[in-house]
């Protein structure tokens, strides 16, 4: 099993990333949310000075956040600063759109994206459309030193549903997915792992998956709902809500009705404590969102704080339900058993001030995993 932290791109990331390379943590992922979090190339790049072996990667990157020249360009210099450890993750569009208010990218432009990316990073001529016009592109100088094309950056796809787990199958070098309403499930998670093995065999790919969750280190006695639990579980509690909840400009003007039609529609299919609680969270927050941009107020804190008014949702039965929290022997066997199921590597989001627990669930949580089962 291999073990990785994520961040909300911020400059603080720096300080921990030499010890957590020291107490075994094999890779850190960086959000690519410009309306939440630092840009995620400068602090990258910084990390690549700050560890020797850490893999880093980028999770995930958006295709309507920029044009994948740019995006290959920028990911092939980080190739030349830190060679063979720079990973890349594409998605739709989570965070770094519903923070703008925009829709996902729809999978189709998404292949697309992935493809003129590849083929950049390798010094290839490829196809790309600029201004409506399809046309051939390419790095014009990577023999100079401008990018490294000579050490291949592996590709995951960010997928949760059947579509994305399809694409991811039939063109990533492998899968990112998320636990989004539920503690991760083995049964559940090694189904979607499999059926994207499945799809990437006929290529030659084994096709290792990537876990993020949330995960915390429940001390001795220390209640679920404990000061240290809320502040560090909370934001990842809230960002479910931030996007069940979601709203977009391409759809004109917000009024009531339409909040309340998406926010019944997302809430099928999850747990009936979830839904309760989300039901209660359109009723007090997203009623009194403003009329004007209401994401802007909606995403404020979006996987780095909770806000005043958001703090009676962090209850210990969310904590419990959306994120692993236990002793550490019982993180242990969790973890074993989605490593059973399948899982390659499990992410867990590191929120900004709790840099700390890097250092606990090393210690506590890497290093006697290892020490049971290698």
């Amino acid at each position: 099993m291999r073990f990785g932290i994520s961040f909300a791109s911020h400059l603080k990331a720096l300080e921990v990333l030499p010890e957590a390379e020291k107490l075994g943590y094999d890779v850190a992922w960086f959000y690519d949310t410009p309306a939440v979090n630092s840009d995620p190339f400068v602090v990258m790049a910084l990390a690549t000075q700050v560890t020797k072996t850490m893999e880093l990667g980028l999770g995930v990157a958006i295709p309507h956040l920029r044009m994948p020249h740019v995006l290959a360009t920028a990911i092939g210099t980080l190739n030349v600063l830190a060679p063979k450890r720079i990973l890349l993750g594409f998605g739709t569009g989570f965070t770094g759109a519903l923070s703008i208010g925009t829709k996902p990218t729809p999978w189709a432009v998404l292949v697309d994206h992935l493809e003129v990316t590849r083929a950049w990073m390798a010094g290839e001529q490829v196809g790309m459309t600029v201004k409506g016009v399809k046309r051939p592109v390419r790095h014009l100088h990577p023999d100079r030193g401008y990018i490294n094309i000579t050490d291949v950056v592996p590709i995951y796809v960010s997928a949760v549903g059947p579509k994305g787990v399809e694409v991811a199958g039939n063109l990533a070098d492998g899968l990112w997915t998320l636990s989004v309403d539920r503690r991760p499930d083995p049964e559940l998670l090694g189904a979607v792992i499999a059926e994207a093995r499945a799809l990437a065999t006929p290529r030659g790919v084994s096709m290792p998956s990537v876990l993020l969750t949330a995960v915390a280190v429940q001390g001795a006695d220390e209640p679920i709902d404990s000061d240290r639990l809320r502040s560090f579980i909370g934001p990842w509690v809230t960002t479910y809500f931030h996007s069940m909840h979601a709203f977009f400009a391409e759809d004109g003007p917000a009024t009531r009705d339409t909040w309340k039609q998406s926010s019944q529609l997302a809430a099928e299919g999850i747990s009936l404590a979830l839904e309760e609680a989300a039901q209660a969270y359109f009723k007090e927050i997203i009623m009194n969102l403003p009329q004007e941009a209401p994401w802007i107020t909606q995403h404020t804190g979006h996987s780095t704080f909770v806000r005043p008014e958001e703090e009676k949702f962090i209850t210990g039965d969310l904590i419990n339900l959306l994120g692993m929290v236990g002793p550490a022997e019982q993180l242990i066997e969790e973890i074993h058993q989605l490593e059973l199921a399948g899982l390659s590597e499990i992410v867990w989001q590191v929120v900004p001030g709790h840099e700390a627990e890097v250092i606990r669930f090393g210690k506590e949580v890497i290093a006697p995993y290892r020490a049971l089962y290698g």
